[in-house]
């Protein structure tokens, strides 16, 4: 007895740990809620995988060119680059934006005819015919659509057409678009259905044939709207911030699709790009050919001018002496001609500048330009954004901030360029007249060579300048051949698209364990919000946990409808775990002096009344017993024991009848238990409660029983248990299974920290031991539905109600 009272005291002291072994206890006594959660979890992992649509990445990487990462600058072309022939003034940012454009996707949607999508329905999961199609079906879809440019700018929503086999092997087409159906009938393909918005051309396929059993449904789609999907699953990015190597990745449902996808995109992207050089080397090259027909006729007409004047005047020959005179004057002549010369193609470059709009190119291949850095620059600078803003208002519009940025530069350039222009012909002009000057010097120092001489001389030489600028251009003029015939691309392949084999999306692995984790974690979610919302005690384990208060017994669940479960002979679980309830109060009660049990509850209906009776006949098997009804407010003993309705322990406390063994009803059943029922209810038991004629009914009490049993009102209802505990020598408190609220634990712990019950106990009633996760007992399946009032009224006080 001694140890016992320590382990109460330890428990007392001691402070409550989380029983992390109970908490997984509580949850997995639900294993069967588990393993059909894991097992629906997994099941629909499976159809998943099964039914739905896998995804592909596809990569393919290319090499750009950019001016300041290096780009194709290594290349086989850098010959042709060290010869001014091929110009790279690239940025890899701007040729991304490029790739990743509308209206390049929506280019490279069309012409590869992704907008039109051919499927197979099925049971549960529909197949789409691309590439090889799909053996079940068809290996290549036995029908194909042409659909003409005015059909594809008109679209606005899908056209929907079913194809299908009749019973007489007609071909029956029937579609839908924007909710207006159209059909038709062919006895052979190819056919032309008329729709809404125009005629398609259906085509047969010739290695296969549509069977009636598979008919084939043809979606075709605007081609933005597949244009729009293909840039939200398409991601490009640099592999290195120092190189110019950009990794194209896209997801796609089907893998050989999505390579057609990128192949053709890097092939439009270059096309694009070639074609721009190509505009402008033909642009130069138109230039040049004007030029050299003017300067041809010039030249010709220049040399029929000399052959006329030596003709009028009969000059054959130069003499000895002109020669020897003249020497150093044609040294300042010849350079007096060069600087003309690149006067005359400066004034070509000037005209072509005045006339030139802000979308046009302008030559650069000229000699005077390549021999002129500054000039040389800004026309190649000009010229680059000249060929950038054309591509980009190709994709985007003229409004937009980068365009708005381009014309601001454009202007500057333009600006510079006539600065240049204008100061290289001062310059040019200064020189002319300088070695006019000099060539003046020495043409003095020759008067005595004939006018005639002269004059022939003046008119070779204007035929030299003209000759040597025909020269120049036809150089040039090859130079912009060759451009054309090695236009070098933008975008070099350095790896063609290549599919990540296994699909990135549903993976099964992945999916799998995340339906193991849901199938898990899924009952401990629907336990723990059932839990959080259950207001009621429904395991042992809750009050062991929760409070400090001693747990004396747990009586077990049985469904009986009987009262009296306690007999002589019972041998039955209740009855056992009732023996072991009498011995653990007789181990508690201790002293022989000490006899007087209190039974009380927080609530009505926890089985108090009922614990008290068969408790009391368990006394009585053995000792001389008494059970006292003290609960005068409903009172139930009698009923239960089914005792006759007389007066009680109310007529003893208020004088009307002080014979006390006249108010005890004699050995109920034939054992050795009396009782003393309450009686009749009266209008103030709360004082009568507070007489000192109680403390003086239980001292004679004391001296003729062994044993007292007292069955009080509920604690948390009234505070008749708490008057009545003066006369108690231990006090049981009773907490049913998934009937008493969680309140009540924290009820029974204020009353031990207050010792307002004298050394009270817990007995737990009705808990399902196969739930709770310890071995024990509980009672249930019985239980006392009343409130608590004063005397014979309805609906008063506390909800007591009496016929």
């Amino acid at each position: 007895m001694e140890s016992y009272k320590n382990k109460r005291e330890s428990v007392k002291n001691s402070k409550k740990e989380v029983d992390f072994q109970w908490f997984f206890i509580s949850f997995f006594i639900h294993w069967k809620w588990f393993l059909l959660s894991i097992i629906l979890f997994l099941m629909w992992g499976f159809l998943r995988l099964r039914y739905s649509t896998p995804i592909y990445n596809v990569q393919a990487k290319i090499i750009l060119k950019d001016s300041r990462r290096g780009g194709l600058n290594n290349s086989e072309l850098s010959v042709f680059q060290s010869m001014g022939i091929l110009q790279n003034n690239t940025s890899v940012e701007n040729e991304i934006e490029i790739l990743t454009s509308r209206n390049l996707a929506e280019s490279v949607v069309i012409e590869q005819e992704l907008f039109i999508r051919y499927v197979v329905k099925g049971k549960f999961k529909d197949t789409e015919l691309y590439g090889n199609g799909n053996p079940k079906y068809y290996y290549t879809s036995p029908v194909k659509v042409f659909v003409d440019s005015s059909v594809i700018s008109a679209l606005g929503s899908t056209i929907l057409l079913k194809v299908s086999t009749t019973d007489n092997h007609n071909i029956l087409v029937e579609g839908n678009y924007g909710g207006n159906v159209f059909s038709g009938e062919y006895s052979f393909l190819p056919a032309v259905v008329a729709t809404p918005i125009g005629e398609l051309l259906l085509l047969g396929d010739e290695t296969s044939t549509l069977r009636a059993e598979y008919p084939v449904e043809i979606q075709i789609i605007p081609p933005l709207s597949i244009a729009q999907w293909y840039l939200g699953m398409l991601s490009v990015s640099l592999t290195d911030n120092n190189t110019s190597v950009v990794r194209l990745s896209l997801n796609e449902t089907n893998s050989q699709r999505g390579g057609d996808f990128l192949t053709k995109l890097i092939n439009l992207y270059n096309s694009d790009t070639m074609a721009d050089k190509d505009k402008a080397a033909n642009s130069a090259s138109r230039f040049i050919d004007e030029r050299l027909s003017e300067l041809g006729g010039e030249l010709i007409h220049s040399e029929k001018e000399v052959q006329a004047y030596k003709q009028a005047n009969d000059i054959a020959d130069i003499s000895y002496e002109a020669d020897l005179v003249i020497g150093e004057k044609n040294v300042y002549e010849k350079m007096e001609r060069e600087i003309e010369s690149k006067l005359m193609m400066l004034s070509f470059l000037d005209d072509e500048f005045k006339k030139n709009e802000e979308s046009s190119l302008l030559p650069i291949t000229l000699g005077i330009i390549m021999d002129t850095p500054p000039l040389s620059t800004s026309l190649d600078q000009y010229n680059k954004l000249i060929q950038d803003k054309k591509r980009m208002l190709a994709y985007t519009d003229i409004e937009t901030p980068i365009i708005k940025r381009i014309d601001e530069r454009l202007s500057t350039l333009r600006e510079n360029i006539r600065m240049n222009i204008e100061s290289l012909r001062y310059s040019l002009e200064e020189q002319k007249k300088d070695y006019a000057d000099l060539r003046k010097i020495y043409s003095e120092g020759i008067e005595e060579v004939p006018r005639k001489e002269r004059e022939l001389t003046e008119i070779v030489r204007q035929q030299m300048i003209k000759a040597d600028l025909f020269v120049t251009l036809l150089s040039r003029k090859e130079e912009i051949a060759l451009t054309l015939a090695v236009t070098a691309p933008s975008a070099k392949l350095l790896e063609s698209p290549l599919s990540s084999g296994a699909p990135i999306a549903p993976r099964k692995m992945r999916l799998y364990m995340l339906c193991l984790l849901g199938g898990i974690v899924c009952p401990f979610v629907v336990i723990g919000i059932r839990e959080l919302f259950n207001y009621k005690i429904s395991n042992e384990e809750e009050v062991r946990r929760f409070s400090e208060v001693p747990v004396v017994v747990s009586l077990p669940m049985v469904k009986s409808k009987e009262t009296l479960v306690i007999s002589s002979h019972s041998t039955t679980a209740i009855a056992e775990r009732f023996r072991l309830l009498r011995t653990n109060l007789q181990f508690l009660l201790g002293n022989p002096d000490k006899k007087v049990i209190l039974v009380t509850s927080a609530i009505s209906g926890e089985g108090k009344t009922f614990v008290s009776i068969n408790l009391a006949m368990t006394f009585s098997l053995k000792y001389k017993t008494i059970l006292v009804g003290l609960d005068i407010r409903r009172p139930k003993i009698g009923i239960y024991l089914d005792l006759p309705k007389e007066a009680g322990f109310i007529s003893y406390l208020t004088g009307n009848n002080t014979d006390i063994d006249k108010l005890i009803n004699k050995n109920i059943k034939g054992t050795e238990l009396d009782v003393l029922i309450a009686g009749v209810v009266p209008p103030n038991p709360n004082e009568l409660l507070m007489e000192k004629t109680l403390d003086d009914l239980f001292v004679l009490l004391r001296k003729k029983y062994d044993y007292i049993i007292i069955d009080t009102s509920p604690v948390g209802s009234v505070s008749d248990a708490f008057l009545v505990n003066r006369v108690s020598d231990v006090s049981l408190y009773i907490v049913r299974g998934n009937f008493s609220p969680k309140s009540s634990v924290t009820l029974i712990n204020n009353i031990y920290d207050e010792k307002r019950l004298n050394d009270v106990n817990i007995v737990l009633n009705a808990f399902n031991n196969k739930k709770s996760g310890h071995y024990g007992y509980g009672y249930g399946g019985y239980g006392y539905g009343y409130g608590y009032g004063y005397g014979n009224y309805r609906n008063y006080g506390y909800g007591y109600t009496t016929e």
